[in-house]
C-alpha cells in the first residue's frame, strides 16, 4: 500500500483535473527487456547422444534462465529458475547435469546458492539445490574435482564450498585466505587438487587437498607483496597444467612492500608445478567449453541472442535465437537532452531514454564497450556524455543522429575509453569552470584512493587527474559555485572491491581549479564513512552524510550553518536536487522528502511499496527513479 502524508493546505491543492487524477507513484513501465549474458557452455541435450549449447541470463525484472540451442536446428528452448536473478557459476556436473551458482540479488533467496538444470527432465525447469554456506552471496565458478564433487569459489569471505550431486551434501570448507574477500577463480589440476585465484587486496594461490583437507599458499612473495598485486586468476590449460594469470613480477629496493620503490615490473604468466610456480612464456590455451564433439565450435556470443557457429574447414555461420525477458535492472537515471529521461542498466549496460511528453521508450544499446553500468551522465550542449564502470569508461552521445558506436571522431557514441588510475566506478559528473568536465571516482579493486578527473570538452581528452586527492578515499560526490570557482566534493572510505578502507571518516572538501590543488578538507559529520548527496542552493552546499545526516556549509562565511538528522532513511547516491521551486528534494529506500532550504524543514512526500533503487532526474511531471527493471515517476501533487 502507498501512503501519502499531505503537506499543503487543501485551498492549494486546486491544481488541474488531470494532475489529481494521476496516481502518485506511476510506472512508466520497463525499458530495456534485454537481459544479461553470463556465459555459455557445451552440455548434453535430452535425446541421448545429442547436444545443446547452453546460455545463461540475468535479470532484475525476473529470475535467471537458461537457453538451451540446438546446434543443429537452432531451435532454442528457455528455462526459468525459481530463484536467483542471476548466475556466474556455470558447468556441466559429473552426473550430466547443468549446474549454476548465483550472485547476491534484492531477494533472500537469490545470494550463493546452487541451482541445477537436468536436460533429461526439461519440464521440470531449474531447481534449487540449496545455499552450502550462509556467509557467502557470490558463487563465482565451478570446477569437478577427483571425488566427483562440485567445488565452489565464493565472495564474502573468500571460501571454497562443494556439492556432491550422488548424495545431495553441501559442505562449507572455509575461507582459504584469513584476509582476502574474494576466492574469484577455481580449477582442478592434474594432481586431483583444487586450485584458487584469490584476491582483491592482496594477490593470492591457494590449493586445496580434497583427501587432508588442508589447503596452502604457494604463490611466492614476488608475486604479491607490492599493493598494487591485488589479484590472481587460475585456469587450467589444454595441457592439464594449471596456469596463474594476472599477476607482476615486481623487484623492490627497500623491503616495506607499503612504500616499496619498484625498479622492474613485468607481467608473466605461471605454471604450477607441486606446490611452487614457475614463469612460462609459452603458456597454454584456456581448455574450451564452447566445442561439440564434432569440432564445431560457438564463438561471439552476445546478450542479443547473436552467435557465430564454427566449422572445422574455417566456414562460420551467423546464428540467431529469441528469449524473452523480463527486464534488466535500473542502476540511474538523468534529465538530458531533449527534455528526455535517460538512464542505464547494469548488466548488461545499457543505455535508454524516455519522452515524457509521449510516453515512448527506446533501448538504443551500449554507449561503451565495458558489460558493467553507467554511474553518471551529463548533458553537454545537446550531447549527452555517459561515463561507465569498469574504467570509468566515457562516451558521448548525440540523440539527434543515427547510432553508431566506435572511437573514431564520425561516431556516434563516440568512445573515448578509461580515464586512468584511480577511476574505475565513475559516481559523480558535472560542469566546473569553463565548461569543463569534472568526474569523481571509485579506485581499481583491492585499492584505495580514487581520482578526480578534468575532461576538456573542446579537446574531448582528460587534461587533468588528481590521483588521492582526498588520500585513501574515494570521490563520490560533486558540486560547482561559479562565484568563488571552487568545485566542492564529498568522499567515501571505501575503496575498489576487496579493498579495507584505512581512513575512519568521510571527508567534505573544496578543490580549486585556477591553483589546482584543495582549498580545504574537513569532517562534517563525525563517524560518517561517507557523503552520498551534494547539491547547491545559492551559495549553500547542503550535503548528506552516512546514512541520512543533513550538512549545511556557507560558502560566504565558510562554516557550517546546520547539521541535523534528516529522518527518512537511507537516503539514495546522487539523489538530492534543487527543482524550480526553489526547494530541495531527495530519494531514500522508500521515500520522496522535500527539504526547505531557508528553514530546513523536511517532509516526506510520500512512501513507496517497494524499494527505490536508484535515482535521480526531475522535470515539471515529477521525480524519476528506478524499481528494479521498471522506471516510476513521482507526480508532482497538486
Amino acid at each position: 500500500m502507498i501512503k501519502l502524508v499531505l503537506m499543503v493546505p487543501l485551498a492549494m491543492m486546486a491544481g488541474s483535473v488531470a494532475a489529481q487524477k494521476r496516481p502518485v507513484f506511476e510506472s512508466l513501465g520497463i525499458p530495456v527487456v534485454k537481459a544479461g549474458f553470463m556465459g555459455v557452455i557445451v552440455g548434453p541435450g535430452s535425446e541421448v547422444g545429442s547436444e545443446r549449447f547452453y546460455f545463461n541470463f540475468r535479470q532484475d525484472g525476473g529470475k535467471l534462465f537458461l537457453v538451451a540451442v540446438d546446434p543443429d536446428t537452432g531451435n532454442a528452448e528457455q528455462y526459468q529458475s525459481p530463484a536467483g536473478t542471476g548466475a556466474w557459476g556455470l558447468i556441466v556436473g559429473p552426473d550430466n547435469r547443468i549446474y549454476l551458482g548465483t550472485h547476491e540479488g534484492p531477494d533472500p533467496e537469490d545470494s550463493g546458492r546452487i541451482l541445477v538444470f537436468d536436460p533429461k527432465h526439461p519440464e521440470k525447469q531449474i531447481q534449487v539445490v540449496g545455499r552450502p554456506s550462509e556467509t557467502e552471496t557470490y558463487i563465482w565458478q565451478f570446477t569437478i574435482g577427483p571425488d566427483k564433487k562440485l567445488y565452489g569459489c565464493t565472495y564474502g569471505n573468500a571460501k571454497l564450498i562443494s556439492y556432491e550431486p550422488g548424495t545431495g551434501e553441501m559442505a562449507d570448507l572455509g575461507r582459504m585466505d584469513e584476509t582476502q574477500l574474494y576466492t574469484r577463480s577455481i580449477c582442478t589440476g592434474p594432481d586431483g587438487r583444487i586450485y584458487l585465484g584469490i584476491g582483491y587486496g592482496r594477490a593470492n594461490v591457494v590449493v586445496y587437498d580434497p583427501k587432508t583437507r588442508e589447503h596452502k599458499a604457494i604463490l611466492a612473495d614476488e608475486y604479491r607483496s607490492h599493493p598494487s598485486q591485488t589479484a590472481a586468476g587460475v585456469y587450467t590449460g589444454t595441457d592439464g597444467n594449471v596456469y596463474v594469470t594476472g599477476v607482476t613480477r615486481m623487484q623492490v629496493v627497500n623491503g616495506d612492500p607499503q612504500n616499496a620503490e619498484i625498479t622492474r615490473a613485468e607481467s608473466v604468466t605461471l605454471v604450477v608445478k607441486g606446490d611452487h610456480v614457475e614463469e612460462t612464456s609459452t603458456p597454454a590455451d584456456a581448455a574450451s567449453q564452447t566445442t561439440l564433439k564434432d569440432g564445431r565450435r560457438l564463438e561471439n556470443p552476445t546478450l542479443n541472442g547473436t552467435y557465430n557457429l564454427a566449422y572445422p574447414d574455417g566456414r562460420r555461420e551467423p546464428r540467431t535465437f529469441q528469449y524473452k525477458g523480463a527486464g534488466s535492472g535500473i542502476f540511474m537515471v538523468y534529465a538530458g537532452p531533449m527534455n528526455r529521461i535517460y538512464g542505464g542498466t547494469y548488466m548488461p549496460n545499457e543505455l535508454f531514454w524516455f519522452d515524457p511528453a509521449t510516453g515512448k521508450s527506446e533501448n538504443p544499446g551500449n554507449p561503451t564497450e565495458v558489460g558493467g553500468e553507467i554511474y553518471s551522465m551529463l548533458s553537454h550542449h545537446g550531447q549527452l556524455y555517459a561515463c561507465a564502470y569498469p574504467g570509468s569508461f566515457l562516451s558521448k552521445w548525440d540523440p539527434t543522429k543515427p547510432w553508431n558506436y566506435g572511437r573514431e571522431p564520425q561516431n556516434n557514441p563516440r568512445g573515448f575509453g578509461p580515464l586512468g588510475p584511480g577511476h574505475l566506478r565513475p559516481r559523480a559528473m558535472i560542469h566546473g569552470p569553463d565548461e569543463r568536465i569534472y568526474i569523481g571516482s571509485y579506485p581499481e579493486y583491492g585499492l584505495v584512493g580514487g581520482s578526480l578527473g578534468v575532461w576538456d570538452p573542446v579537446q574531448d581528452k582528460l587534461v587533468e587527474n588528481y590521483h588521492h586527492l582526498i588520500k585513501n578515499q574515494s570521490i563520490v560526490g560533486l558540486v560547482y559555485d561559479p562565484k568563488s570557482g571552487l568545485v566542492f566534493g564529498g568522499s567515501s572510505t571505501a575503496g575498489g572491491g576487496g579493498s579495507t578502507p584505512v581512513e575512519p571518516e568521510a571527508k567534505f572538501f573544496a578543490f580549486d581549479p585556477a591553483k589546482k590543488g584543495l582549498a580545504f578538507e574537513e569532517v562534517p559529520c563525525p563517524g560518517a564513512q561517507s557523503i552520498r548527496s551534494l547539491a547547491r542552493v545559492s551559495r549553500r552546499i547542503f550535503g548528506v552524510a552516512a546514512e541520512d545526516q543533513l550538512f549545511v556549509y556557507d560558502v560566504e562565511s565558510k562554516t557550517y550553518v546546520h547539521k541535523a538528522a534528516l529522518g527518512v532513511g537511507e537516503v539514495l547516491d546522487c539523489s538530492l536536487g534543487l527543482w524550480e521551486d526553489r526547494y530541495l528534494y531527495g530519494l531514500s529506500s522508500n521515500k520522496v522528502f522535500r527539504i526547505d532550504p531557508e528553514t530546513y524543514e523536511v517532509r516526506v512526500l510520500a512512501t513507496f511499496d517497494g524499494d527505490i533503487r536508484c535515482g535521480f532526474a526531475m522535470d515539471e511531471r515529477g521525480i524519476y527513479f528506478g524499481h528494479r527493471a521498471t522506471l516510476m515517476r513521482y507526480n508532482w501533487r497538486g
